[in-house]
């Protein structure tokens, strides 16, 4: 009978554990939709959410996490299975050498590092569709890496009130 609260604290504990997955899964989801934009790219509100979870609860954002993050990104979109695979997991460990090399930095550290992040992975993805034999563009990407660094203070601010709510959940 003492077992059953430990049993629904693990189920919480559970949830918890998946909500960055959860909510880089959402952005997914959510960047599928068919939305009328005016530039006709949004951001990259996705890899935003795996920049953000591998700094701020690096247990939660594992490398092989994001990789499978990943894998579920390139089939929605249909494009080459294992770019983004390959490039959600390479962010988690350049976050994560960056949040090594750094401490206590600022916000505006924090958002430059994820412009050029975002940057690097869109030119990377952009290069990797063309060994791949793709003649697209690299004005979208740069569109949406430029979208992505814009978008990153009120998805870090979400991703911030999330954090929080974890926080306090788990005491």
């Amino acid at each position: 009978m003492t077992d059953f609260p430990r049993r629904i604290g693990d189920r919480g504990e559970t949830l918890r554990r998946m909500v960055p997955a959860g909510t880089v899964l959402l952005a997914l989801l959510v960047m599928a939709l068919p939305l009328p934009l005016a530039w006709g790219v949004m951001p990259h509100v996705a890899l935003l959410f795996v920049m953000l979870w591998a700094s701020i609860q690096p247990r939660l954002m594992p490398a092989w996490g994001a990789f499978l993050l990943g894998l579920f990104a390139d089939l929605l979109f249909g494009g080459p299975i294992g770019i983004w695979a390959l490039l959600f997991a390479a962010t988690v460990v350049v976050i994560r050498l960056i949040e090594a090399s750094t401490e206590g930095h600022a916000l505006l550290f924090d958002w430059v590092m994820a412009g050029l992040v975002a940057l690097a992975a869109h030119l990377l993805a952009w290069q990797l569709l063309r060994f791949l034999g793709s003649s697209a563009p690299a004005a979208p990407f740069l569109a949406q890496a430029a979208l992505t660094a814009l978008a990153y203070p009120p998805v870090a601010a979400m991703a911030a009130r999330i954090q929080l709510r974890l926080a306090v959940s788990a005491d």
